[in-house]
Formats: structure tokens, C-alpha cells, sequence
């Protein structure tokens, strides 16, 4: 999937460079509004302001003849030495050669040998081993959670970055929920946000298919989102009215539902904080879990109703297409053959690709008296930067890490969210407004970070778990989740050991 999503938006960026010619969780009101920060009026203040600021940042700061090396599997970092007219390279180019000239650093990309293009944790091993070295080659890095920075932390070869002192993370350009959420104890070892392009793909939201709601007269979605009824319940009613497809040839109501993003829809958290700020998960299925699990399961475990692409990664691909038809979910919702699915917001892209009519929608909301609308961010694609301990000036990296989270936000959000996932990847104007509510409610959790167990389902995750919760009835369900419980309490102990 991880594979898949980066293709998918690799397939769009040149699209769109074909057609274009160029080089926190806010509580909004009952009526949901498009907030004032996504204006063009609001950008280009913000422009401005991000001008100004780091104008009078590179002032006062000049490592002239000073190297910063920025080491990486992926998409994050230029591999051109000019503008190209691809407005992904082009993007990442221009930032990286502003905070060149501005702060007079030789700043360089550094990727594995052998491992361009792909996710082998080839950065794990050069900075394990840097820091073992003590050599202090790299300044900032980056990675996908689960195959780099996550073993990074465990390994405890990541800096503190509590302890930064020209990162502002006040500044607009810094999530407001960063600190809440990835601070573990009082130290802080990774950073998201626009210092990568990834934060704006990363959210978890829900497409429905124009075809079958024309079909079946579904009402107007979009006016039911921005009056803040859209509810997990009224979509369940909604959906009454595609009949159960018992016969397997009609549409399914629902595709590939995701149990975390489905509860912190909800307003939960899986990954909880004691008060010294340390993370732990229950270890006992809570009666809200219970509750939720006795509403969900009926409904997301009726293959009259739910259609799981997740069989793929346990069963194979063949399997699913002896049932279905179909070589994905995607390629079924596609077809019409889904009223309404639960995907990534960046896969939204292939589907506007392949020209179906889809709508994008916010996660619904847990209960008519929730009142904002949470969407999970994505862990699947979740991107994060880190310091090594070995990092051999840090105050320059300091520097640099705050110049490129400003400029991230300037040359980023215009070309991935605003070109690429609001005008490239949507059908009208209205899946615009639903993008920004989304991005304005995204929300983190910490248990793909934290979990480097293996399940009690044997696939290495404790999300899947979770995910089971909304798919399986009680029965069983409360002593696997005690039992995992248990093991990723022990885990994490242990990398709190570790890191202390």
C-alpha cells in the first residue's frame, strides 16, 4: 500500500506538470465553516510573514562553508540540480536552494547506496552506525514511521529535540497539536508537519461513489457535512438505501473500514498519557470499546453490507479476486461498485486519474453531540524527521530545521494540497471545502510509533488489533485486547528504558 500511494501521487505530479506550467484539532462551530487560514488573503499574509521571518533569521545566522547533510529513503529530497518543470522536484529544489543562499550552508542529500527508490531501512543502518561511529555526518533526516524512524527510536540514536531553541513551535507553520502528541515523558525525538511534503496527504477521510448515490437518491452529503449532522449513525441510515447485496453482483454499502481512524473519529485516543506524560495503552477492553464494537461489528462483518481489502495482506490478491471481481477495493470502488469507502486522503489521487466521480467527506462524527469532525492522521504514510545524537552542530540544525518548516509551508501547501489534493485530485467545489475540514481536524495518535510488537493476529501489528474492533464481536475480543495490551504496555516500558 505504502508502495502503491507514492506511485499513485508520482502518476499525478506529472499530470499535473503537464498541465500546470510552474517550476490540530481546532473546535469549529456547529456549522462547519472553511477556516480563514486556507483564504488566499490568509496564504499570502502568511507568505509575507514567513519572508520576513526568515530574512531576519538568516541575519543573524551564516554557516557559510558549513555542510548540512539531510539523509533520507524517498520522495523528500531533490535529486536535481535545476528546475525541471515537475512540481514535486521543483518544489523541494526551490526550498532547499533558498535556505542555501540564505544561510550559506552546501547542503546535501544523502540516500543509501543501493537502496534509491525504495524502503529497506537503509537509513536505520547509516545512522545506527554514525552514531555508534561518533563521526557525525548527518545533521536531519527523515523517514516513514514504521520501517525507519520508529526501530530509530527504539535503537535510542535519536537527539532530544525538546531542547531546540530556534524551532517555534508557536509559529503557524508547526502543528498545533505536535508537541501533544509526540512527546514522550518531557523529550521530544521526531517533527512533522510542512518541514515535509507528506503532511498534506496524510489524512484519513471517506469517498463516496456520485454513480451509486445517483442511483439509490442519496441526499446531498456536503450540506449534511457543513451542518455538522454527518454522524456515523446518519451515515449508517444513509446507506439503508443501497439494498444488502446478498447476491455478491449489486453495490456494497461499505469498503475497507479502518478501526483507528474509526475511533478516534470518535474523539478516543489509543495511545494514552499518564501524568508524567508517559505513553501506555488499556489493557482491558474498555465498555466505550465495547460499546462501540457491539454497534460497528454487526454492520462492518456483514459481507452483505462491507467489503475488506485487508484480506489481501493476510490471504493474497487471488482470493480477493475470486470473491470480488476485482484486483483491489480501489479498482471495485471504481467500477461502482462501493457506495462508500475509508481510504488515505493522497489515494484519492488514482481515482481522479481513472476519472471516477467520487465526493471526499470527513470521518463522521462520533455522536450528534461530538463537535468537531477528527480525522486520524494516516500513519500508513506518516513522514517524520529526526536528529542523530551524533549530529555534529546542532545549533546549525536548529537553525535549519526552523527555515525548513517556514519554507516547507510557502512552497509545499501551494503545489501538494492546494494544486495536487484540493484542484487535481477533487471533482467539485465542495470536496474542496470537505479537504479543508478534514486538514483542519487532523489528529495523531502514537501507536504506530509505539508498537514494535508482534500481534496476537501475527502480522506485526497492534492497529490491526484495534482495527478489529469495529469488524468483531465481543466474543473473544476482550481477552486478545487484555493480552496485546499487555505486550505493548511491556514493549513500551522497555523503549522508555532505553531512551531514559
Amino acid at each position: 500500500m505504502i508502495k502503491r500511494t507514492i506511485s499513485v501521487l508520482l502518476v499525478i505530479l506529472i499530470v499535473s506538470g503537464m498541465l500546470v506550467s510552474c517550476g490540530d484539532n481546532s473546535k469549529p462551530a456547529e456549522t462547519v465553516h472553511v477556516s480563514v487560514d486556507n483564504s488566499s488573503s490568509a496564504d499570502d499574509a502568511l507568505e509575507s510573514e514567513i519572508d520576513s521571518y526568515i530574512a531576519e533569521l538568516s541575519s543573524e545566522h551564516n554557516f557559510t562553508g558549513k555542510r548540512f547533510t539531510w539523509i533520507g529513503e524517498g520522495v523528500e529530497a531533490p535529486k536535481v540540480e535545476e528546475e525541471t518543470g515537475d512540481v514535486q522536484s521543483d518544489a523541494l529544489y526551490n526550498r532547499q536552494r533558498t535556505i542555501e543562499e540564505l544561510f550559506g550552508i552546501d547542503w546535501v542529500n544523502y540516500i543509501p547506496e543501493g537502496v534509491e527508490g525504495s524502503y529497506n531501512c537503509g537509513t536505520v543502518d547509516a545512522v545506527i552506525e554514525d552514531v555508534m561511529a561518533g563521526t557525525g555526518t548527518f545533521n536531519a533526516g527523515y523517514g516513514m514511521e514504521n520501517p525507519i524512524t520508529q526501530p530509530l527510536l527504539t535503537q535510542n540514536v535519536l537527539a532530544d529535540l525538546s531542547t531546540l531553541s530556534y524551532v517555534d513551535f508557536e509559529r503557524p507553520w508547526w502543528p498545533a497539536s505536535l508537541l501533544e502528541s509526540y512527546t514522550i515523558g518531557s523529550a521530544l525525538y521526531l517533527l512533522n508537519g510542512p518541514i515535509v511534503t507528506f503532511y498534506y496527504q496524510d489524512a484519513a477521510c471517506v469517498i463516496y461513489s456520485k454513480s451509486v448515490a445517483e442511483d439509490y437518491n442519496i441526499p446531498d452529503l456536503y450540506s449534511i457535512v457543513k451542518s455538522g449532522e454527518w454522524t456515523f449513525d446518519k451515515m449508517f441510515e444513509i446507506a439503508e438505501a443501497v439494498p444488502l447485496n446478498q447476491n455478491g453482483t449489486g453495490a456494497y454499502r461499505y469498503g475497507e473500514p479502518e478501526g483507528v481512524g474509526i475511533l478516534i473519529a470518535h474523539g478516543m485516543e489509543v495511545v494514552k498519557f499518564d501524568s508524567l506524560g508517559k505513553p501506555y495503552v488499556e489493557e482491558s477492553l474498555t465498555k466505550e470499546l465495547s460499546d462501540l464494537s457491539d454497534k460497528f461489528a454487526p454492520i462492518f462483518s456483514d459481507d452483505n453490507q462491507t467489503v475488506h481489502c485487508k484480506v489481501m495482506s493476510v490471504t493474497g490478491s487471488e482470493k480477493w479476486e475470486s470473491k470480488y471481481g476485482y484486483d483491489t477495493c480501489d479498482s471495485m470502488f471504481a467500477d461502482n461498485r462501493i457506495l462508500f469507502m475509508f481510504i488515505p486522503i493522497d489515494e484519492a489521487a488514482w481515482l481522479r486519474i481513472e476519472e471516477v466521480e467520487f465526493g471526499i467527506l470527513p470521518m463522521p462524527k462520533g455522536s450528534a453531540e461530538q463537535e468537531n469532525y477528527i480525522s486520524y492522521a494516516d500513519r500508513a504514510s506518516t513522514h517524520e524527521v529526526f536528529v542523530p545524537k551524533s549530529c555534529a552542530d546542532f545549533e546549525m540544525t536548529d537553525v535549519i530545521l526552523e527555515a525548513m518548516a517556514a519554507l516547507g509551508r510557502k512552497y509545499f501547501k501551494p503545489v501538494f494540497y492546494d494544486n495536487i489534493l484540493k484542484s487535481r485530485s477533487t471533482y467539485d467545489n465542495q470536496s474542496k471545502e470537505m479537504v479543508d475540514i478534514i486538514f483542519e481536524t487532523k489528529k495523531y495518535d502514537m501507536v504506530a510509533l509505539l508498537d514494535k510488537s508482534g500481534s496476537i493476529n501475527g502480522d506485526g501489528s497492534y492497529t490491526t488489533l484495534v482495527s478489529a474492533s469495529v469488524v468483531e464481536t465481543n466474543v473473544g475480543l476482550a481477552s486478545k485486547f487484555k493480552m496485546q495490551g499487555r505486550t505493548m504496555n511491556k514493549h513500551i516500558k522497555e523503549l522508555l528504558e532505553s531512551i531514559e
